[in-house]
Parts: structure tokens; C-alpha cells; sequence
């Protein structure tokens, strides 16, 4: 049994620290939403801590192997698709890692049907959010390293 409420807040605090640390170099525009986010994440980080050392709950990490299985392997992809960012790009890393995710989420697992709906998906998705933040609100994305 862990203290859920303190270990959110620590590794919610953790994580607000890092984001802060890694994006010093944003522009002034660029950062007024990391910044705003930041902060709020920091007051509720804190307050978790609060809540967690005034009064923990107790609960544990993962019921089954199976759930601890699923999460492990969803934070692999996700680290896998951060790891490719910088190799490939915004648009190749995206497409794979919306992918993989979707078709990994899927109920039915590797059939024809899902395979087909997970490459539609991924690609609508993945490209409606590259139009809106890379041409409507112009935020730069990661490029490939042959691209530089």
C-alpha cells in the first residue's frame, strides 16, 4: 500500500521541474502556455503533498500483473515515440507512435479491420493536429535530424 495523494504530487512536482528546466529557451510568446501550465501544475503538485502528508491514502500501485503489463508497455511506446522525435520528425514519429498506440488499445487486437481503422485514424489525427499547430497557430515541431 502506497500514499497515492503524496506520490502524485512528488512525481507530478518532479515532472513540472523537468518540463521547466527543458523549456528556458521558448520564446516569450512561445512560452505563456508551458509557463501558465507549469504553474498550475506546481500549485497542485504542492497540494497533493498537503494532502498526502495531512492525510494519505492509502492505496496500491496496480491491482494485477496484467494491468502493471499494460501500463509498462504504454509507457514504452510513449518513450519509444519521444526517443523518435528528434531522429524522425513531428510527422513520421506521430503517425507510427498514433498507431501503434491505437491498434495496442484496441479490444480485438492485431485484426485486418483494426490494422486498417488505426492507419485512417492515425492519419486524419495525426495531420489535423499538424495543420492546426503547425499553419494555424504556427508552434513549431520537432523536425528530423536529416532535415536540419
Amino acid at each position: 500500500m502506497m500514499n497515492s495523494n503524496l506520490l502524485v504530487g512528488l512525481f507530478c512536482g518532479g515532472l513540472a521541474a523537468l518540463v521547466f528546466a527543458v523549456t528556458r529557451d521558448l520564446s516569450r510568446l512561445g512560452g505563456v502556455y508551458v509557463n501558465f501550465t507549469l504553474v498550475a501544475m506546481a500549485v497542485l503538485s504542492v497540494i497533493m503533498v498537503i494532502k498526502g502528508l495531512a492525510k494519505g491514502e492509502k492505496l496500491t500501485l496496480f491491482d494485477s500483473k496484467l494491468e502493471r503489463k499494460n501500463i509498462l508497455i504504454g509507457v514504452a511506446i510513449l518513450m519509444l515515440y519521444l526517443g523518435l522525435l528528434p531522429v524522425a520528425g513531428f510527422l513520421p514519429s506521430s503517425y507510427l507512435f498514433y498507431f501503434a498506440f491505437n491498434l495496442y488499445l484496441s479490444d480485438d487486437g492485431f485484426k485486418a479491420r483494426n490494422i486498417v481503422q488505426s492507419v485512417v485514424l492515425s492519419g486524419i489525427v495525426v495531420t489535423i493536429f499538424y495543420l492546426i499547430f503547425h499553419h494555424f497557430l504556427e508552434v513549431p515541431l520537432p523536425t528530423s535530424m536529416w532535415s536540419e
